[in-house]
């Protein structure tokens, strides 16, 4: 494809180089051998126009942005279980203090083996966590293996909006030493430990 190159000029603006972009899209769309999928070339445009800058500056869309938003924001979709892969199978690696899996009994190692009627036997963990997420007020079965009991449990729960906390507790011990536990890092952790900080300060 090929265009005079006004970007050689000592005038040319961002707006010639966007223009310039533009005409380079529909030249190749209209003259490329076969036919080019739209979307994937401007996502791929997107991408390289962000490629120069820090390792940071990411394009996301779809779950990606999704899960972004799940860590920044604190809140998401679900039952308020942490879970991970351990060789095949889904494990729960914690349930969050409140939330329904807490409430309903589910314990950390315990192995999840079928979302409603879908087994999640060989599924990877992304796949997995899609099964359990859901519309808030509706229920999903989780099919639970307890290793400490060989039991097998079902436990139907209703997803909820869950407020992951950043710092869930802090306290002092009968000896005066504080303790501020950060379960992760979000943009509200430095607020939230600022304020447990003041709370345990007021009762020293």
């Amino acid at each position: 494809v090929g265009f005079s190159n006004a970007e050689d000029t000592q005038s040319t603006t961002a707006e010639d180089m966007l223009e310039l972009l533009n005409r380079t899209f529909y030249k190749l769309r209209e003259t490329y051998v076969d036919s080019i999928n739209d979307e994937e070339i401007i996502k791929a445009g997107i991408r390289g126009m962000l490629k120069p800058l820090d390792p940071y500056t990411k394009f996301l869309v779809g779950s990606s942005k999704d899960r972004l938003e799940m860590m920044t924001k604190g809140k998401y979709g679900g039952v308020g279980i942490r879970i991970g892969m351990r060789r095949d199978t889904l494990v729960v690696l914690s349930p969050m203090e409140a939330s329904p899996a807490y409430q309903e009994g589910i314990m950390s190692g315990d192995k999840i083996i079928q979302v409603d009627s879908t087994s999640t036997i060989g599924m990877n963990q992304r796949d997995s966590a899609e099964l359990i997420r859901g519309e808030m007020g509706t229920e999903v079965i989780l099919h639970i293996l307890r290793p400490s009991t060989k039991e097998r449990l079902k436990f139907t729960l209703t997803r909820s909006n869950i407020k992951v906390e950043d710092v869930p507790y802090w306290g002092l011990d009968k000896h005066g030493i504080g303790y501020i536990r950060i379960t992760k890092f979000s943009k509200h952790t430095a607020s939230d430990f600022h304020k447990a900080l003041k709370d345990l300060v007021k009762k020293d």
